[in-house]
């Protein structure tokens, strides 16, 4: 059974009978299994997904326990649904193997318990710029290094900040062999990439974490055209 997502943070009348209390909810289907659909054509694929979702919706109204039902998403794909019920079928639906997840809007003589929300620190990767400069050396062409910076902040505006805070750290110079001195300074903060990482535990999955990804377009020179077959 599926938790009722939610459901902690109403509090109840307990003078009042759990019997005659209703709930409004709020249920997204389960999405089918696209294993399903590989010896269809596009088109038909279609189809059947959201013929999958309109057999869905029907399971619900023959249930019979909904005082009403209203589709929140496409008609001929009906993937979100509002429903009101009795507040003791709530734990019926929740063992529903269609439904992928439903949350609560409203129950009948109770109160909602707003909790503050701290938003958690993701993890963001920073590309950057940064210019190697040796003390009294000008040259025509500029050695670049192009750095990429995994950080843990709330936003890519946050994740900005804390490295220009700490970017003097980078520009710090030091004493080469031959007795000048050298600089890495950040020239540029090019592009932030919000990962998937929720914690350091993740690097040690034996598929790796993906920490940057840039989408691009090339010629295809090779005419190749997948077939669609796993």
């Amino acid at each position: 059974m599926k938790e009722i997502t939610g459901l902690k943070d109403w509090i109840l009348d307990k003078k009042f009978p759990n019997a005659k209390r209703f709930a409004v909810v709020t249920i997204f289907f389960q999405y089918p299994d696209q294993a399903l659909f590989i010896n269809l054509k596009p088109k038909e694929r279609i189809k059947a997904i959201s013929k999958n979702f309109r057999d869905n919706y029907q399971k619900l109204l023959d249930l019979g326990i909904f005082e009403s039902l209203e589709i929140q998403s496409s008609k001929k794909k009906p993937q979100i649904i509002t429903g009101k019920l009795r507040y003791n079928q709530l734990k019926n639906i929740a063992a529903l193997d269609y439904i992928y997840t439903f949350s609560i809007q409203s129950i009948d003589n109770a109160v909602h318990q707003k909790k503050e929300t701290v938003q958690p620190d993701r993890y963001f990767c920073v590309k950057m710029t940064v210019v190697i400069e040796v003390e009294g050396i000008s040259s025509k062409k500029q050695d670049l290094e192009k750095r990429f910076v995994l950080i843990k902040a709330k936003s890519s505006d946050d994740a900005y900040e804390k490295l220009e805070k700490s970017q003097d750290e980078y520009v710090e110079p030091y004493l080469n062999p031959q007795g000048r001195f050298v600089r890495w300074r950040i020239e540029s903060y090019d592009d932030c990439f919000e990962t998937d990482i929720q914690s350091p535990a993740d690097l040690d999955g034996p598929a790796g974490v993906e920490v940057y990804s840039k989408l691009s377009k090339r010629k295809n020179t090779g005419k190749t055209v997948w077939g669609g077959k796993l």
